[in-house]
């Protein structure tokens, strides 16, 4: 499978995956490593690359990934080119819970306007932490939850008011 990966706000890398149970190989814009793959009780991967282990904690939500390995945390967002790169306008419109969690952060009020990834509010779920993003600019209409709140995973966390057509 070949995708394109956007990581947050840094550049596009052209990434191909061979999966097997097991793990797999992985190509990152040309250079291909081989991956083995351990799921561990407590929801984290353990990754083989090179030789070296690594903790990693994913949660998946659409065509966006957030992981956290290397004691940082990225928000990955894939492009499958088969599908086509573009989302609809109104999944722009809201912000939902990638999993369950807490609210550790409003980074935005209601009323507020935002830039296209503005961290808009920060949870915790797994024992990571997640800045969750506009997806556009806009305005900030809804914020259902307080901070110290706990949510379920598909939540509205933040919604936008609509595009004005």
């Amino acid at each position: 499978m070949k995708l394109t990966a956007e990581l947050g706000t840094g550049g596009r890398h052209q990434v191909a995956l061979v999966r097997h149970a097991r793990g797999g190989r992985v190509d990152i814009d040309g250079v291909a490593s081989d991956v083995v793959k351990e799921d561990k009780p407590d929801g984290s991967l353990a990754l083989t690359l090179c030789s070296c282990t690594h903790v990693v904690w994913v949660a998946q939500h659409g065509e966006t990934a957030y992981v956290h390995a290397f004691g940082r945390a990225w928000t990955v967002t894939l492009r499958d080119p088969v599908r086509g790169g573009d989302a609809d306008a109104e999944e722009g419109d809201v912000c939902l819970a990638p999993m369950p969690g807490t609210v550790v952060e409003l980074a935005v009020a209601a009323g507020d306007r935002v830039s296209a990834g503005q961290t808009m509010i920060v949870i915790e779920s797994m024992k990571m932490q997640l800045n969750l993003e506009a997806a556009r600019d806009g305005v900030v209409a809804e914020l259902p939850f307080a901070k110290g709140d706990v949510f379920d995973r598909d939540a509205l966390l933040v919604r936008l008011e609509a595009r004005e057509e």
